[in-house]
């Protein structure tokens, strides 16, 4: 049978770019959809990143386009065969997105062109795939997250793509409180768009890329079926669309990479799991945690992820505070980064305590595969989550999640006590978060029943294989 082809559009895909979950998402579901019958390739722009600097890019397309005036130069180039398990392209973009960071300037904060990053990607993307003398052709335009949410309706109501106009477009929401919006006069970053169609780009009086893909889309999904639930009563737009068309939408749970998740076979691991996991805890705490007191038989909780109040971690501080004054049997360890006042937070935290609490600032792919190796609970006490991966990740190494029951949580994470094998709580609160980590450490003490959860964990199957067929039946409907 041939293979029918899916084009996945993101602005991340790991392991070429890396800011969140999106790039591991975009990274691995082509890898296992090619089990079922399709072949998927992926197209980013091209960043100033390591990775790229380091494999070998052929270019395969040359184009420009006229924006707000003046004229954009691209190219578009083709990984080395093998770099990764499917096909990737690049897009570079002179001036745009040759920088050392994705989203974010050296203070933390958006790029101040975002509206000229995301539309010219768009536009390159599309150029290409709609010139005559393009031989690379698509059955689906996948399109993932707001950065690229204008695609639809430029592939389905613009003159410019009319050679790409019957492609179905799948759009994936993987983080609803972000969106592309633009005020009117941006409208000249777009090829021509006829006045009577321009209704079509708006929502509550902004260019919005995100309601705009939910219009033309021919199917919308969520990456968990709560978040749907979630943001149908969030997002306006949403609400809308959803009511308006209910057969467009769905939510479906991401899954890991359980090749690249494998604690066996970790290529990022020193001391991988061998037998007992016992023993791969306490090896992986003596590497990271050298420097905290009583590494080996004290239990370890931690957080990795973005310090942003979406993730909670203002309520870490207070709480950990609180857990260290009560209870003389715990060590923590912090990684990541975002919101400076947060980050000068917790270093206060570890230069307050600095036999219990290790911190890392700053993105580390290495080092949070050893956090989670190392940990014995993971903390999540995310405002909203729309998927989440973290408990999984954290699950499959041998770490229960303590995690706030929201989106991609509420589907994954159910708490032991009620016959689930996570620790789970209601509200975003420190008083809700301290006592979930008191609960878990009570639980811990329990060893017998900690490690009885803890084997049930790390043989839950979390690999993208039924979310894939998910995705491929939804593809083959839209094709048929």
């Amino acid at each position: 049978m041939t293979n029918k082809n899916v084009l996945h559009i993101s602005t991340e895909c790991y392991p070429p770019a890396k800011a969140g979950g999106m790039a591991d998402v975009v990274g691995s579901l082509p890898k296992y959809i090619s089990k079922e019958g399709w072949k998927p390739t992926v197209i980013t722009p091209r960043y100033n990143l390591k990775w790229f600097n380091t494999h070998e890019l052929t270019s395969v397309y040359s184009g420009s386009f006229e924006m707000e005036g003046l004229p954009t130069n691209f190219n578009v180039y083709k990984a080395e065969e093998g770099s990764l398990p499917f096909d990737y392209y690049c897009v570079d973009i002179p001036g745009r997105f040759d920088r050392d960071s994705i989203y974010l300037n050296e203070f933390g904060h958006g790029y101040q062109d975002e509206p000229e990053r995301n539309v010219s990607f768009q536009r390159s993307v599309l150029q290409w795939l709609s010139d005559p003398n393009n031989k690379t052709s698509f059955d689906i335009i996948h399109c993932h997250d707001h950065q690229v949410g204008f695609v639809p309706f430029l592939v389905k109501k613009t003159a410019a793509y009319e050679n790409i106009r019957n492609i179905p477009c799948f759009y994936t929401i993987h983080n609803g409180a972000y969106n592309s919006r633009y005020p009117w006069t941006r409208l000249d970053l777009f090829p021509h768009v006829a006045p009577n169609l321009r209704q079509y780009l708006e929502w509550d009086g902004k260019l919005d890329a995100v309601a705009t893909a939910m219009r033309f889309a021919d199917h919308v999904n969520t990456v968990s079926p709560s978040y749907l639930e979630e943001m149908k009563q969030q997002l306006p737009s949403l609400q809308f669309m959803s009511q308006k068309e209910p057969g467009k939408f769905s939510g479906t749970l991401n899954g890991i990479d359980e090749e690249v998740w494998n604690p066996k076979t970790d290529e990022l691991l020193d001391k991988k799991l061998v037998s007992s996991v016992d023993k791969f805890k306490r090896e992986n705490k003596e590497e990271i945690l050298s420097e905290l007191y009583r590494v080996s038989d004290v239990p370890l909780v931690s957080f990795i992820g973005r310090f942003a109040h979406q993730k909670g971690g203002d309520l870490l501080v207070p709480s950990i505070e609180r857990i260290l004054a009560r209870f003389g049997f715990v060590n923590f360890f912090i990684l990541g980064s975002g919101d400076a006042y947060l980050e000068k937070f917790i270093q206060s935290l570890r230069d307050k305590f600095p036999e219990r609490v290790a911190c890392y600032m700053g993105y580390n792919e290495a080092l949070a595969h050893k956090v989670y190796a190392a940990s014995d609970f993971i903390v999540m006490p995310s405002r909203f989550e729309p998927c989440g991966l973290n408990q999984m990740f954290a699950n499959r190494y041998g770490a229960l999640a303590i995690a706030r029951k929201t989106g991609g949580l509420k589907d994954t994470v159910i708490d032991f006590e009620t016959g689930g094998l996570g620790i789970s709580f209601d509200y975003d609160s420190i008083d809700d978060l301290t006592h979930a980590i008191a609960r878990a450490l009570q639980l811990y003490k329990d060893s017998k029943e900690y490690k009885k959860i803890r084997s049930a964990a790390m043989k839950v199957d979390y690999s993208w294989s039924k979310s894939a067929a998910e995705y491929c039946h939804i593809y083959n409907q839209l094709i048929s």
